[in-house]
């Protein structure tokens, strides 16, 4: 059996009478709560740098990886479109050469438009940003039509679009040379009528 050792063994005998006092319940408390638990296998040996256990890689549930594949796929969808929006928006332009206002007619008086021409292309083509305002929404199957005039009349057409309220943007082109022509035209055209008389025109090109 194990003898416990004596308070006076530890610190000596030339402490104050108060230390020794408060030194002494320290001691007691020590000695009653018994010696400390053994030290479990695990900690007993210290681990060697360089044979540490490889740490094992936990993936995630099969239920998780679906999700997680979606959200990877969402994202790069996401920045492909808007890295092909800010390409647009760098090369999709329109470089004006002149721009022709065209007026309104007694058969839409409440109309206008602007034709826009960019610069002509190696092809002979003439790009053509039209604003129209004011022209009202035609019933389906109607649709307007811009043309180059000769002689005052529609002779070369440059494409057909519709309106929505407000101002209406179109992208068209004429592949034409201007100097055969005098004008411009807008006619509407309905199912199961003729031409309408013009209804914004400009009488040089």
């Amino acid at each position: 059996m194990t003898r416990e050792p004596d308070l006076r063994e530890l610190v000596g005998e030339d402490l104050a009478p108060e230390d020794e006092v408060r030194l002494g319940r320290v001691h007691d408390l020590l000695v009653a709560s018994g010696p400390p638990p053994e030290l479990p296998p695990s900690l007993q040996n210290a681990p060697v740098p360089g044979e540490e256990p490889v740490a094992r890689v936990i993936g995630l549930p099969q239920r998780h990886r679906g999700r997680v594949l979606t959200l990877a796929l969402g994202f790069a969808a996401v920045t492909l479109v808007v890295g092909y929006l800010f390409g647009a928006a760098r090369t999709g332009g329109f470089n004006t050469d002149f721009s022709v206002q065209m007026n309104a007619t007694a058969a839409a008086p409440q109309a206008s438009a602007v034709v826009n021409v960019g610069q002509l292309d190696d092809g002979g083509n003439w790009p053509l940003k039209v604003q129209v305002t004011g022209l009202r929404q035609l019933p389906k199957g109607g649709y307007y039509e811009l043309s180059l005039t000769h002689n005052g009349k529609p002779t070369a057409s440059c494409g057909t679009f519709r309106v929505h309220s407000g101002t209406t943007e179109v992208r068209l082109n004429a592949p034409y040379d201007f100097r055969h022509y005098d004008g411009w035209v807008v006619t509407a055209h309905l199912v199961g009528h003729h031409e309408t008389p013009p209804l914004l025109q400009v009488g040089r090109v």
